[in-house]
């Protein structure tokens, strides 16, 4: 796989991490979000056994679907006990894929995974938007600042519109894709994803860093989770 956009970077970036002190009883792990290392958000137990990261993008079909069939049993069979940890991570494909992992990151950790649902919900409805966009519309995409680049493909897809349902103003909207800071964070796990863990494919998965072989889908990842000691 090549990554030929401008907007791939090749340094990894250092992010702090963000775990708060864990409580003494815990009843459900999956209201619980922090922030790993590498800029990723993580569900559930911080210090839960096993540490199961997904490496996605926002503009692959079978992230979507991923997405939707994981989900239930995904959070309230493995996360929401405690022993099975679930962060998400960016293995950006194109701008905009780029310009969804900005939006996802909009109003921090708090409000990740409901956004990241919500884009991977609706990824056809607002693909086909930027699809159908006029000839004239998609000559200017390449002018201008990369905030601007961004924040025309959110207007030509629609995401605008649907953070704006999310409860995000304008100006939310408009810093959140012009945050780089974040943009680094994302083009960071991007770098370590393809050259470091050498994957080649969305969405891909890992367990303790380490990759998993030929698993891409939850049909493949649910029983290597089942096996997994609690």
């Amino acid at each position: 796989m090549k990554y030929r956009s401008a907007y791939l970077a090749s340094a990894l970036v250092a992010a702090t991490v963000m775990i708060s002190p864990v409580s003494a009883e815990q009843s459900d792990w999956t209201k619980r979000v922090t922030q790993s290392s590498m800029g990723g958000h993580v569900m559930g137990n911080p210090l839960a056994k096993h540490k199961l990261t997904e490496y996605m993008s926002y503009t692959c079909n079978h992230c979507a679907a991923f997405e939707k069939e994981s989900h239930s049993d995904l959070t309230a069979k493995h996360v929401k006990k405690g022993h099975i940890s679930f962060e998400v991570r960016n293995l950006i494909l194109n701008p905009i894929d780029l310009t969804a992992a900005m939006l996802a990151r909009c109003g921090g950790r708090t409000k990740f995974f409901g956004n990241h649902r919500a884009l991977l919900l609706q990824q056809s409805t607002w693909l086909t938007k930027f699809q159908a966009a006029s000839p004239e519309v998609m000559k200017t995409m390449n002018d201008g600042t990369v905030p601007q680049r961004l924040k025309k493909i959110a207007k030509a897809a629609g995401l605008d519109t649907l953070m704006k349902g999310r409860g995000f103003t304008p100006a939310a909207i408009d810093a959140c894709l012009s945050d780089k800071g974040e943009q680094d964070k994302i083009l960071a796990m991007t770098e370590y994803a393809t050259t470091t863990l050498k994957l080649s494919g969305t969405p891909s998965f890992t367990l303790a860093d380490q990759p998993l072989a030929r698993v891409h889908s939850w049909e493949a990842l649910q029983p290597r989770l089942a096996s997994l000691p609690q």
